[in-house]
């Protein structure tokens, strides 16, 4: 104390700055981080409200809908967001005192070494993420530092990909992959000399990226690009061979606006492709398999629709409109649709009468109304379109509850022309009921009570 002049405080030791660590560190102020994301804010933004936000983080919330703000649960006059300039200034300014980030390289050894720990994965993933924002420019240095060792580096993300600690995380992972999938193209179309497990990787890692909804669409027109440049009939069969994974890939770039018609048309007319796509919708129930059917036919039309009933798609179909989820199992009954419009598929349906009424009248009221639609297409293009076929009517007139399901149809919001479809075939049912003495009094069933017009 001798030490103070006479008169004024003692002089404070004035701390160091707490160093931020752009992650994730506990000592990170709290003022910079997102209220949603909780990660330190990249383009800070301020609601109405006066609450701070990341840009992409509180854009995703007003993008899916919300017109509400996140912290204070109070409704949005305006959804305008207005930089808080000074929050980010304050933002650089710390981040300015800290050491220098790893490399991406570095980086990419830390993930090498976590060995699965997933703490410390994620902490190299997100940490690799933040270097190809577009604000920070580092893009094409984390590309390089990847596909220089695309043998371990494309593995681990992947597994992280697979079962990392958080979705966000999980994305971010894709991400990178995004960044170096042309390169990885080159393992699908290379001289042979390639292991099956690097192809394997290989199409994970293309099949990850292309149904990854935090990919930008360019990245993904730029790997469909770099993979319709090559041999494509190999490039066929490369993804086939890969089973569900591949078809995946197929169906992305059936589906994009980037191969031009001859490409889509030379992918579609590859003889291996619906058998292939019928084999592997049979053993793995893959609804991928299923999409990828409707998109060669969506190419090619009527000739794919033959191929496709010729390679036994229909029991198949029957099978996935039976057992698939409402999605996958609306787009088989579409499918069943567009087999159904010509002889050959009028056959097939006919051969597989009793299996495939049973599958659809089993699904038409549990399925959304496009699905409901279809199932009625298929059962009226094949009892009563040019006749129908008189097995396809007698297994529908024996479906269980045929006629309660066709009224339930009717009385729902149905297309005019549905509505017609349905009348058609309750007619048809009755008449096929009444040939073989099968009338009931009403139009009882054992669930459903309907009472018709």
């Amino acid at each position: 104390m001798d030490a103070v002049v006479a008169g004024q405080q003692p002089r404070r030791r004035i701390p160091p700055l707490e160093p931020l660590v752009m992650a994730a560190s506990p000592t990170t102020p709290a003022a910079f981080r997102c209220p949603i994301s909780l990660e330190v804010m990249r383009s800070p933004v301020s609601l109405p409200t006066g609450a701070t936000y990341d840009r992409a983080s509180i854009q995703r919330w007003l993008d899916s809908g919300h017109r509400t703000c996140p912290a204070t649960r109070l409704p949005l006059a305006s959804t305008d967001l207005v930089p808080n300039l000074l929050l980010r200034r304050l933002i650089h300014l710390h981040a300015a005192t800290l050491p220098p980030s790893p490399s991406p390289e570095e980086v990419l050894s830390q993930l090498a070494a976590s060995h699965g720990e997933p703490a410390a994965a994620e902490k190299a993933v997100r940490s690799l993420a933040a270097k190809i924002a577009p604000e920070k420019g580092k893009q094409a240095s984390v590309a390089s530092a990847v596909a220089a060792d695309l043998d371990s580096t494309v593995p681990a993300l992947l597994s992280f990909a697979k079962g990392g600690a958080g979705t966000e995380a999980r994305v971010d992972a894709v991400r990178i992959l995004a960044t170096v999938a042309p390169e990885i193209v080159s393992y699908l179309t290379g001289d042979g000399t390639e292991k099956r497990g690097r192809v394997r990787m290989a199409v994970e890692a293309l099949a990850a990226v292309l149904s990854a909804g935090g990919v930008s669409e360019h990245a993904k027109k730029s790997l469909i690009t770099a993979l319709v440049a090559g041999d494509l009939g190999r490039l066929v069969t490369t993804l086939l061979a890969a089973g569900p994974t591949g078809v995946v890939v197929l169906e992305a770039i059936l589906t994009s606006p980037v191969p031009d018609a001859d490409a889509k048309t030379a992918i579609a007319d590859r003889s291996e492709l619906f058998p292939d796509l019928v084999r592997i919708l049979k053993e793995a129930a893959s609804p991928a398999a299923i999409l990828c059917m409707a998109a060669a036919v969506q190419v090619r039309g009527r000739p794919a629709r033959s191929s496709m009933v010729r390679a036994g798609a229909v029991p198949a179909l029957a099978l996935a409109v039976a057992a698939a989820p409402t999605a996958a199992a609306e787009s088989a009954l579409l499918l069943l649709v567009e087999a159904a419009r010509c002889s050959d598929g009028k056959a097939a349906i006919a051969a597989d009468a009793a299996e495939v009424a049973a599958a659809v009248m089993g699904r038409m009221i549990r399925v959304g109304q496009m699905g409901r639609e279809a199932a009625v297409a298929v059962l009226w293009l094949s009892c009563c379109a040019g006749g129908g076929e008189r097995r396809m009517r007698e297994a529908l007139a024996a479906a269980p509850e045929a006629v309660g399901k066709l009224l339930v149809v009717m009385q729902g919001d149905c297309s005019p022309a549905t509505s017609r479809m349905a009348g058609e075939l309750l007619r048809a049912v009755r008449m096929e009921q009444e040939r073989n003495g099968m009338v009931a009094s009403s139009y009882d069933s054992r669930t459903i009570h309907v009472m018709p017009y």
